[in-house]
């Protein structure tokens, strides 16, 4: 096809360029107009040159006035050629060639008016006709030079164009006579193979016409098994309409509790917000988060908390108005959307109602157990337009209803949203911080009251923002366990603290103990023991010469898992010291079960404790209960002489507290030692 196509191409470009080869050799042939205007011409040169002769022979005659008839015949006869040039057809192309007609004719009208009119005859006057003539024969071979020359020209061009279509055509003609043979050699060649192509092919198709006769009995046998399954198809619609009917009611309802989904509730806050905006009402949003779940979760399993979610979202709903919708977020979170809300007074007696009906005992497993709730309260529109603004305000109320003991329901405030904003720098800063690991360790010293000596030292965390503030620890710990960053913060003080051990022994020449304190997510991982061993072989420190410090809380979480990474630190020869004892949750059991050896009394029984009662009494029992227990005690927060006296009086050996020194850093607290045991000796001297 491409040869055939690329043949008749050629036959055709062949063809155009014969016809402009033809239309180039017609015009080769002379012009009739051509011609009677070079014989026109001729005739004037012929006869302008007569009539300059015929006045150079009449010149002597012209100069006595005497007759000059020949002369005069001439003229004449020129003064008609001239008129025809000006009025005659063959004229007009001469004037259309460039023929200047105009210099002409007012040259032979000088000559008239001087010869016949005025016959002012003089040897000037006649000079002066003379060069007249003169510049009419120049002019007119002029004339003829340039005609002919534009001639020559256009010849030649012409005669250039036929050799080049000539040329042309005679290449074409060979291509097409070139192509033209190609082609009849292929298909020579090829007539055989299509034929052989052709019966092939119409085997091919007698095979297939018969393959395809089988097919179709068998689609005719599919046909009919389609008709059956369509059938059953049909039976099994009401089954489908059923499973679409309980996709959706998954989507919109929460599986275990029946109560609103996120993505239902969402969709009726906007039916209301369109409403309220139309009426001009409020709308009232409560966020709600049950109060220690975690610990029934964690203490009566999964499946008891699930039982407790059911029962607290039955209860919510019971509470409520009818056209209210509670919804459950998750976990063991809960919103309320309160639609025509009058005013706050509305508001409260829903979320008191809420509260007293979780006050109420639940029955879990036949035990009876008891729950609160901390409700966040937000208002639409004060407190914002959209269910998202809403829900992070509610949101943030609630955890100030939980800083603010629990059980109880908070209104968002302005407060609030900047205790927010602060709160995502802090955990901005925090991320940074935890990054570069840009903060630094204090020490403050444990003094052993028998030997006077320092036995060791606890160490502290200290951190400071970009603007050089000081962070407590009580404030950005929390934070660094909530998002998951206090195990690279426990690793690095760890590792931080028993370096600074190893120096301080070097250096004071004293086996000094190191206290670091544990978070209770350190526990969550099950290799706690493991990075203990890597931290130890890493600095040198002796596993006797490490306390490691939890909270009594910590001892509630899981008690078997708890158990078994206590005491793989306990044999590694690693000291553990229960912090802040008597604030939490402790009980003899716990002490006895658990591998602790060391109690850290709580600063706040230390501090009152020459002027009340009770906390003098509390701290004679526990080193009462640390003596029975072979249990070591410090405590901490010592500041007076009283309480060091009343401490030593009962048995207490180790101190900790501003008494003797504050926090400091390694080098001063190197400094410290080296002091104290100078003051030591010279005693002793």
């Amino acid at each position: 096809m491409l040869i055939t196509a690329t043949l008749l191409g050629v036959i055709v470009l062949s063809m155009i360029s014969s016809f402009f080869l033809y239309s180039n050799i017609s015009k080769l042939q002379i012009k009739h107009d051509n011609v009677e205007k070079i014989l026109f011409m001729r005739q004037y040169q012929y006869e302008l040159l007569r009539t300059t002769i015929a006045f150079n022979e009449a010149i002597p005659s012209l100069k006595a006035q005497i007759g000059h008839a020949g002369f005069d015949d001439w003229f004449n006869v020129l003064w008609s050629r001239t008129q025809s040039i000006n009025t005659g057809i063959v004229g007009s192309n001469v004037l259309k060639s460039g023929f200047n007609y105009n210099k002409l004719n007012d040259a032979l009208q000088t000559i008239d008016n001087t010869l016949y009119k005025d016959r002012n005859i003089t040897d000037d006057s006649l000079k002066d006709i003379q060069n007249i003539f003169y510049r009419l024969i120049r002019d007119s071979h002029l004339y003829q030079q340039q005609r002919d020359a534009i001639y020559q020209e256009v010849e030649i061009e012409k005669q250039k164009n036929i050799f080049h279509y000539y040329r042309n055509s005679l290449i074409l003609s060979s291509l097409t006579l070139f192509f033209g043979f190609i082609v009849s050699s292929f298909l020579y060649r090829n007539t055989q193979k299509l034929l052989s192509m052709q019966q092939q092919l119409e085997r091919m198709v007698t095979k297939r016409t018969l393959a395809l006769n089988d097919k179709n009995v068998e689609l005719i046998n599919e046909v009919k098994e389609r008709y059956i399954v369509e059938e059953q198809l049909v039976k099994s619609q009401s089954q489908i309409e059923d499973a679409k009917e309980r996709a959706v009611k998954q989507l919109n309802y929460d599986p275990l509790t029946k109560l609103a989904s996120r993505t239902l509730f969402t969709d009726r806050f906007n039916h209301c917000l369109i409403k309220a905006q139309r009426t001009d009402t409020k709308i009232a949003l409560l966020f709600l988060d049950l109060d220690r779940f975690k610990h029934v979760n964690d203490t009566l399993g999964h499946s008891v908390g699930d039982e407790l979610l059911k029962k607290t979202a039955t209860r919510i709903k019971d509470a409520l108005r009818q056209g209210d919708t509670a919804a459950r977020f998750g976990g063991d979170e809960f919103a309320v959307l309160l639609p025509d809300i009058s005013g706050i007074n509305h508001v409260q007696i829903i979320a008191q109602r809420i509260l007293k009906a979780l006050n109420t005992p639940f029955i879990l497993s036949g035990h009876e157990s008891y729950i609160s709730a901390s409700i966040g309260v937000s208002l639409y529109p004060a407190d914002g337009k959209t269910v998202e603004q809403l829900l992070r305000k509610a949101d943030n109320a609630m955890y100030k209803a939980k800083d603010k003991g629990k059980n109880t329901y908070q209104f968002f405030t302005h407060e609030m949203e900047v205790e927010a904003n602060r709160r995502r720098q802090m955990e901005t800063a925090l991320h940074a911080a935890v990054k570069l690991l840009d903060f630094k360790l204090v020490y403050q010293p444990i003094i052993n009251l028998e030997s006077g000596e320092t036995e060791g030292a606890e160490a502290l965390i200290r951190w400071q923002d970009k603007q050089g503030q000081a962070i407590s620890p009580a404030t950005f710990i929390p934070i660094a366990e909530e998002l998951g960053l206090i195990s690279k913060i426990g690793s690095w003080v760890l590792e931080e603290a028993c370096t600074q051990a190893v120096i301080w022994q070097k250096a004071c020449e004293l086996p000094l103990k190191i206290s670091v304190n544990l978070s209770s997510r350190q526990f969550q991982n099950n290799d706690l023991a493991k990075l203990i061993v890597n931290v130890l072989a890493k600095t040198g420190l002796a596993p006797q010469n490490l306390a490691l410090e939890i909270t009594e809380s910590l001892l509630m979480v899981d008690e078997k898992q708890i158990m078994q990474q206590l005491k793989s630190i306990r044999e590694l020869g690693v000291h553990l010291a229960i912090d802040d004892f008597g604030t939490g949750y402790s009980s003899l059991s716990y002490l006895k079960k658990f591998p602790i050896n060391i109690l850290k009394i709580d600063r706040s029984f230390i501090k009152d404790l020459n002027v009340d009662q009770n906390d003098a009494e509390l701290v004679k029992g526990i080193l009462s209960l640390a003596k029975s227990l072979q249990l070591s005690v410090v405590a901490e927060g010592v500041e007076e002489k009283g309480q060091l006296d009343f401490l030593a009086e009962n048995g207490c050996k180790h101190i900790q507290g501003y008494y003797f020194s504050k926090p400091l850093s390694s080098e001063a607290l190197i400094t410290f030692i080296n002091a104290k045991k100078a003051k030591q000796l010279k005693t002793a001297l």
